[in-house]
């Protein structure tokens, strides 16, 4: 509960100082002239890089989306693993890249020792990685890889659930017909599981992928896009979906238009909803994680980095399908 209470404050901090963001910014360079400017990294460069024996740790989160459930967990597993009297500093991108931007930068001000990132946009969080490298802040990433060079990733084999999910519906659906595609590729996590669908059904020569949509992750966000679908592909056999709740959009769209019965629907979690949905047969499967195991190892190898120990460069948490069979 400490732990939280300290995440809730540092957020609402955090929170306070993004409203001034662009003014803050602005400000920086009229403010370095002369000979106070390189005084204040100096002094926030060496807790960040070490603190000292004794010290409170201070360790860095950016979260990509904390209303979607899965996130949630992470956080959990992240709680569960700081030590007694270290402080999560909790931040929520909310799917927004410059808001994670500044979200990191903030956290770079308040002399964190190392930065937990799930990148919202994997090629726009270029210049949050250079900026905590300049500061002598470790970056790990945790449930999406980057293609920078890091302390540390943590996350599922992404490539591996889209191939559980595609191969499912392969088999589902007697390896022909029609499917669609709702993806959020700008992040590599996501990019990883499309591919791996796209491999797995490619294996079915006679099923064709006839749409490709990019979405903004969500329940919300997926059902316009899924009913649009409809529309254009009225014979559409199934929906591939970059996470659950893009997926449980896609249960409402096809559920509205009276298809469950002719179309299958995959997605890529093994959320609890996801798992209702696939024993009510409104889904047919999903390619399941283990965030709590995310985020608890994702802040077990911030402490190693911290004390200077030797990591793993990729740390893989194993993923497997939820179907019918296990979905109870």
């Amino acid at each position: 509960m400490k732990k939280r209470l300290l995440a809730f404050v540092s957020v609402v901090m955090v929170g306070a100082m993004v409203l001034g963001g662009c003014g803050s910014k602005a400000e920086e360079p009229a403010e370095a002239p002369a000979e106070e400017a390189p005084a204040a990294p100096a002094e926030e460069e060496e807790p960040a890089a070490a603190p000292a024996e004794g010290e409170a740790i201070k360790i860095g989160v950016s979260v990509a989306d904390q209303s979607n459930p899965f996130y949630i967990d992470i956080v959990d597993g992240m709680e569960s693993a700081a030590k007694d009297g270290d402080e999560l500093i909790i931040v929520d991108a909310g799917f927004d890249a410059a808001k994670q931007l500044n979200d990191i930068d903030d956290m770079i001000q308040q002399g964190v020792s190392v930065m937990l990132i799930d990148p919202v946009d994997s090629n726009a969080i270029k210049s949050a990685i250079e900026a905590c490298d300049a500061a002598g802040i470790p970056v790990i990433a945790y449930n999406s890889p980057l293609n920078f060079e890091i302390a540390s990733t943590v996350a599922t084999d992404n490539y591996l659930a889209g191939q559980l999910v595609g191969e499912a519906m392969g088999k589902a659906l007697d390896g022909k017909g029609k499917v669609a595609m709702l993806t959020y590729n700008v992040a590599e996590v996501c990019l990883d599981r499309a591919n791996g669908f796209k491999d797995a059904i490619a294996n079915y020569p006679d099923i064709e992928i006839v749409e490709e949509q990019e979405i903004q992750p969500g329940t919300d966000t997926a059902l316009p896009v899924a009913e649009n679908i409809l529309q254009s592909y009225p014979d559409l056999s199934g929906f591939f979906a970059l996470n659950d709740p893009s997926a449980l959009g896609c249960v409402a769209a096809v559920e509205s238009a009276n298809l469950l019965d002719q179309i299958k629907i995959v997605g890529v979690d093994g959320s609890d909803d996801a798992k209702a949905a696939i024993a009510e047969g409104k889904m047919l499967a999903s390619a399941a994680q283990d965030p709590v195991t995310i985020g608890s190892e994702a802040v077990e190898t911030a402490y190693k980095v911290i004390a200077g120990e030797t990591v793993e460069s990729d740390i893989k948490i194993p993923s497997y399908l939820v179907d019918e069979s296990n979905a109870k």
